[in-house]
């Protein structure tokens, strides 16, 4: 059930956002698969369901690991993580759970190991996007 439409109740602030959305996708420097599993811990962490099972599927459809899904809320204690999904996952959640400053600068020191410059600029906006869309997911729809 949805308490409201941002798309329809507001197409000129939605449409920015859905284009922003799209350019992370085009010409991306981190993969689908890496975008679709940060993308799914962050509405993890928002407990946003409505994210969670839009990425949980483009996560499958990008070839992702259904066990590292399932995997996903204890990733720092399972396998099958490599260490740059490790430090993207770090970094995703100290800017979701707004971390202090020393922690931030600790996880991206580990981040820029495995990442360029460019790539960390993309991460950071792919989680913060996601951040938004949750919240607006959140906002707009009822779960029985």
């Amino acid at each position: 059930m949805s308490r409201f439409s941002f798309p329809e109740a507001s197409p000129s602030l939605f449409k920015p956002m859905l284009a922003l959305a799209t350019a992370l996708g085009d010409n991306a420097k981190i993969p689908a698969v890496l975008r679709d599993l940060i993308e799914c811990r962050v509405s993890q962490i928002n407990q946003c369901s409505y994210c969670l099972r839009m990425h949980s599927k483009s996560f499958a459809e990008h070839g992702g690991d259904s066990v590292k899904l399932a995997l996903l809320p204890v990733w720092r204690a399972a396998e099958g993580f490599d260490n740059a999904e490790r430090a993207a996952l770090d970094w995703a959640e100290c800017l979701t759970r707004v971390e202090s400053q020393e922690r931030i600068a600790q996880t991206h020191r580990q981040l820029v190991e495995h990442f360029e410059a460019d790539a960390v600029s993309e991460l950071t906006c792919i989680i913060s996007t996601m951040n938004a869309w949750n919240r607006l997911g959140i906002a707009q729809h009822e779960f029985a």
